[in-house]
């Protein structure tokens, strides 16, 4: 019963979830790589906290979920400004793509959020 409990959830949550990124520009050339650490999402977006400014247009989200799989979605930078008392970027990201693997990505950021955070708490 787990995926009725997930698809009737938007989830939006404040985490902990570092997530790896690849950024790309207009071209849809590669212009940068890193990791970042989730401060809040949706099912239609997400607030990321980098140590430098992403730059860029496109960019690809990788996560690995419960089971050990690669998950990834693809969005778009909207926004980006500097932080003075933690010396990071917040940058807005809007998923693009379909609804459904949107939903899918997000639901496993969650999951790896609350599982990390139990095992965290334990």
């Amino acid at each position: 019963m787990t995926g009725f409990k997930d698809q009737r959830r938007c989830p939006r949550i404040e985490s902990e979830n570092r997530i790896g990124y690849v950024l790309y520009n207009e071209m849809r050339i590669k212009v940068d790589h890193g990791s970042g650490r989730t401060i809040n999402l949706s099912q239609t977006g997400i607030l990321l906290e980098t140590k430098k400014i992403l730059n860029g247009s496109y960019i690809i989200l990788v996560t690995i979920d419960l089971e050990g799989k690669k998950v990834k979605v693809k969005g778009k930078v909207v926004t980006s400004r500097y932080i003075d008392s933690s010396g990071s970027y917040l940058t807005g990201i809007e998923f693009i793509g379909p609804k459904n693997e949107q939903r899918e990505a997000v639901v496993a950021f969650v999951k790896a959020y609350q599982h990390r955070k139990h095992h965290a708490d334990v």
